[in-house]
């Protein structure tokens, strides 16, 4: 299966929106409360990208459909020196366990540390024990981090090689 990566444009923001909204309802349903999940669309999912212009976007293309994507860029978080985040990834469910997921994230962190990063950070529902793995696998660990709002989430971290 033949799957490119490149950056999104503007153009894609409605495909990212409908594949942004299909992982949250599969991923997320029995994870977060279902009246949160019914509350979303692929319209309002659509118009968040269509609002950031799809910058610092990654989307992965399978046989002309976007089957994933990874936002990354500078850490949202005080008091984390010189270190980008991760700010999403997602990749359809049928398309998991292909190596797309650990190649968006590869360039997403290639993207971040020539951009003079030398750590990158992400959060994770404490609950997705399935994420906690992946990221784990890939060298993030737990800095002790914790949010409650809007959900129960940690806080992973990893050094990027130069």
């Amino acid at each position: 299966m033949n799957t490119i990566l490149r950056y999104a444009c503007p153009e894609d923001a409605e495909a990212v929106g409908r594949l942004h909204y299909t992982c949250w309802q599969e991923t997320y349903r029995g994870l977060l409360p279902d009246s949160y999940l019914d509350r979303m669309s692929p319209e309002k999912s659509a118009r968040m990208f269509q609002s950031s212009g799809c910058r610092n976007l990654i989307v992965a293309v399978c046989g002309g459909e976007i089957v994933g994507e990874c936002g990354f860029g500078g850490s949202r978080d005080g008091g984390l020196e010189n270190c980008g985040e991760i700010q999403g990834i997602y990749v359809l469910k049928k398309f998991q366990r292909l190596g797309i997921g650990r190649r968006l994230m590869s360039l997403a962190l290639d993207r971040l540390s020539s951009r003079g990063y030398d750590k990158a950070c992400l959060w994770v529902l404490k609950s997705n024990e399935n994420a906690k793995a992946f990221y784990g696998a890939l060298g993030f660990s737990p800095d002790g981090a914790e949010k409650t709002q809007p959900f129960n989430e940690i806080r992973y971290i990893t050094d990027i090689e130069r």
